[in-house]
């Protein structure tokens, strides 16, 4: 990711980090109670059980065994869940602020970095992260990412490919924001949340690299937050 949109996280993590994953006002830093920071930790294992489910129906089997990737798992609401299912997950971020927080309470077989780890990994997972990441950076960290997928690694990432309203003004204005930001030390209006941005990826050019890393059959399951439309892809390779 770019040093900017590095920061920007960074910013965020330290502002906003519940929000900053899951965009609901019961996760804002001040509103956010013991009791809604459970509920937070408990749609993280929500999603990995639906997860599972499709797993079963798609690929007729489901991850169980060696170590899980959670890719961009901010304060580890995803890696948690994972490190119930498998023996061991590493969680991978930008912002050291979000890993602070995850490892916290985090289980014992979960590790987090922000360098990517070097595998080998049995399940490769990502979250609503991708849509934050510029596609020539997000295509990179795949392929990254692949590179380490283990012989037969089950795959689900979700990647943002269209949206029914195009937003530019909002990038140009985030732009903005970050240059502000970064020379004055202000806090971009006191919300961090409009530092994050939204990016639509070719599905074509995720595929060809999903191929080419031996994940040839591919379960599609079309999502939609909020008008950005996307899909969770499904595998298991070989």
């Amino acid at each position: 990711m770019a040093e900017g949109e590095e920061h920007d996280w960074e910013i965020i993590a330290q502002r906003d980090p519940y929000f900053g994953v899951l965009s609901s006002p019961a996760f804002r830093s001040g509103a956010i109670t013991p009791e809604a920071r459970q509920h937070f930790y408990g749609t993280g294992d929500e999603d990995i059980a639906r997860l599972l489910g499709w797993f079963d129906q798609d690929i007729a089997a489901r991850p169980s065994s060696g170590r899980a990737l959670d890719i961009g798992c901010g304060v580890g609401r995803l890696t948690h869940a994972i490190a119930k299912i498998v023996p061991a997950v590493s969680g991978y971020d930008v912002a050291e602020s979000m890993l602070a927080i995850a490892r916290s309470e985090a289980p014992p077989n979960a590790d987090f970095s922000t360098t990517l780890p070097p595998g080998p990994f049995s399940w490769i997972n990502s979250y609503i992260v991708f849509q934050h990441i510029p596609p020539d950076e997000g295509l990179k960290l795949i392929e990254a990412a692949l590179s380490r997928a283990a012989p037969d690694c089950f795959l689900s990432i979700q990647i943002t490919f269209w949206r029914d309203h195009a937003g530019p003004r909002q990038n140009i204005i985030s732009r903005m924001r970050r240059q502000m930001v970064r020379s004055t030390g202000r806090k971009a209006d006191g919300d961090a949340a409009r530092l994050i941005n939204m990016h639509d990826y070719s599905l074509n050019e995720v595929m060809r690299r999903m191929t080419a890393a031996g994940f040839s059959r591919v379960v599609v399951r079309h999502t939609n937050h909020g008008g950005h439309h996307g899909a969770w892809l499904i595998a298991r390779r070989g």
